[in-house]
């Protein structure tokens, strides 16, 4: 082992000189470097891939050549003029890529309305700034998934910083290596090697440690020694390197599209839009919620039936399994499913309670000697839960959303976790795509309540797709 592999403690705050005599940037793995060297080429060949497919389907359609140049020109400017920042780790999210599409369009119609434009342009318009879109969403999907772990450095007092990288560790998405900690004079910042990060003490070593250490991602908690003035001297230093900024903490449980920014009284705001949505919204969210249920309903009309009748025939009872739950705002109804156990599972139930491996509140075993047979391939399959679009019909379920409560579990919640019924209860959810049965009661309740705050019809699509995912590789199902 050479001294370039060994981590030295450093007593003292790192200088200049220290970069310069021998403190090296941690090793990588061939593949990851491999990434990071494509990094430099993401933004040409992403730019050239769009204006050859602008221009390819100018052509097809047989548009107009200066008309069309200028429609494709206008779509690529509005989606690469920030110049590197375009490709930048994390960024730009897709919702803001489609809304930039608008800009085009618009100017079009503009034309349209004054004459300048003929009306037979507008279709050749779509075309264009289509194929920009899907070349600028097809990018940002493909950077995402090879981009690899990125590579932070942190920017707080000590204590954020380690807890920065305790929140980190094992994290297959980022990677802290190193940080500079503020705020607090006469700090040994060889402390923090105990949590694997290595601390500079001074602002003006910043941009030199984020190019030693390949960094990406330069986040600031708030605190008292992150104020305006550092902030901005922090850009600066970022500037001639390719690693970005962002803050994070105090919004960390706000989702993204619940955030506008504002410029006030000389200042700069972050508006957090209601977590409550609009009556507007909430009734598309119903009314999508009971059609597709009868949709489904539908679909599964025989399948359903038939697991009816292997539960009969596995044990003796009723096919269905009723159970009072809890639904939105502390209502309960009889919700359904296939029946997965014995009649008599909740007599035994006391039994076994020596035998739960559950998260403290809700009773699980993995192997649960009252589960059937049938029982055992429905849970794992969760086909039990089918006859909950039922309950979807009636209006007491959603498609998504929370897990359904038992009233002897609410009768115990905290008044944050009643935040929980503050929307109707799901058939699937972030609990379920994210764990289910494996899930502590705290991160089940932190994921319930991050849903209840900041669901939106794109985030029930997507927990809708993961949830096939989930259901097929039977994770946390027992």
């Amino acid at each position: 082992m050479t001294s370039q592999d060994v981590v030295v403690p450093l007593p003292r705050a790192a200088t200049p000189n220290d970069f310069a005599g021998g403190i090296e940037a941690p090793r990588t793995h061939p593949a990851e470097r491999v990434r990071r060297r494509l990094r430099e080429w993401y933004l040409p060949i992403e730019l050239g891939l769009a204006a050859a497919l602008a221009l390819t389907v100018l052509v097809i359609s047989d548009t107009p050549l200066v008309f069309g140049s200028a429609v494709a020109a206008l779509a690529l400017v509005v989606n690469y003029h920030a110049g590197r920042e375009t490709v930048r780790p994390g960024l730009p999210h897709i919702g803001r890529i489609l809304k930039d599409q608008g800009v085009p369009v618009t100017a079009v119609a503009v034309g349209m309305v004054l004459g300048i434009v003929p009306g037979t342009l507008l279709s050749d318009t779509l075309w264009i700034v289509g194929a920009v879109a899907v070349v600028a969403v097809a990018g940002t999907v493909a950077r995402r998934a090879v981009s690899g772990q990125m590579r932070l450095l942190v920017v707080g007092s000590p204590a954020d910083v380690a807890k920065s990288a305790t929140r980190w560790a094992g994290d297959n998405r980022a990677k802290v290596v190193g940080a500079l900690a503020l705020g607090e004079e006469g700090v040994d910042l060889s402390d923090l090697d105990s949590f694997g990060v290595r601390a500079i003490g001074q602002l003006d070593e910043v941009e030199q440690w984020v190019q030693r250490w390949d960094a990406d991602l330069v986040v600031l908690i708030p605190g008292d020694a992150i104020t305006a003035d550092v902030v901005q001297r922090l850009a600066w230093h970022l500037e001639d390197t390719h690693a970005s900024m962002a803050v994070t903490g105090l919004l960390d449980k706000v989702a993204p599209h619940r955030i506008d920014t504002a410029r006030f009284a000389d200042g700069t705001l972050l508006h957090v839009r209601s977590s409550k949505r609009s009556a507007f919204v909430r009734t598309v969210k119903h009314a999508v919620d009971r059609l597709a249920a009868v949709a489904l309903l539908a679909m599964a009309g025989i399948p359903l039936l038939t697991m009816m009748a292997l539960v009969r025939l596995d044990s003796r009872g009723p096919a269905i399994f009723k159970q009072t739950r809890v639904g939105l705002d502390g209502k309960t109804f009889t919700m359904y499913k296939l029946r997965t156990m014995r009649v008599d599972a909740e007599k035994v139930k006391a039994e076994l309670a020596t035998m739960d491996e559950g998260n403290g509140v809700l009773f699980k075993i993995r192997d649960d000697p009252r589960v059937t047979r049938a029982g055992r391939l429905l849970r794992k399959t969760s086909l039990d839960e089918l006859p909950q679009l039922m309950n979807v019909v009636l209006g007491q379920m959603s498609l998504v959303g929370p897990r359904p409560a038992l009233p002897e579990e609410v009768a115990k919640y905290t008044p944050t976790e009643r935040r929980r019924l503050a929307v109707r209860p799901g058939i699937t959810g972030l609990w379920q795509v994210s764990g289910r049965s494996n899930l502590s009661w705290e991160r089940s309740v932190e994921l319930d309540l991050h849903y209840a705050d900041n669901w939106r019809l794109t985030s029930d699509v997507l927990i809708g797709l993961r949830t096939a995912d989930a259901v097929v590789r039977s994770r946390g199902a027992y």
